[in-house]
């Protein structure tokens, strides 16, 4: 009987390991062009029709430099995340991508040399 019951825990405590271990499926690599960062779904979807079609189109022109850039602003403002409501978070999230979109812009314009001048 003794012998039995410490199989059976054994065999328990292997369910136990092997469950915990296990890891939810994620995708792999970044988000395809124009769709929201994952976590950010329900921020985003908070905000008006036309503020979201915006963030899309925003998020399908980012450059690589763009993207990396979002990424990094959006790592450092995530201990925020958690004081703040859903809207709230949209509305940071659609700031931050416009304030990277627009300063891109201004240093590609910027950066233009004019040969004809």
């Amino acid at each position: 009987m003794q012998i039995s019951m410490s199989n059976n825990i054994s065999s328990q405590q292997n369910q136990l390991n092997t469950q915990s271990n296990s890891k939810p499926d994620r995708p792999q690599g970044p988000p395809p062009a124009g769709s929201t960062p994952p976590g950010l779904e329900k921020a985003v979807s908070s905000l008006s029709e036309e503020q979201q079609a915006d963030i899309s189109s925003m998020l399908s022109a980012l450059s690589p430099q763009q993207h990396e850039s979002l990424k990094l602003t959006l790592d450092e403002l995530k201990p925020m995340s958690e004081t703040l409501s859903k809207a709230d978070m949209g509305e940071v999230f659609l700031t931050t991508l416009t304030e990277i979109t627009n300063s891109s812009t201004q240093n590609e314009t910027g950066s233009t040399i004019d040969i004809y001048a």
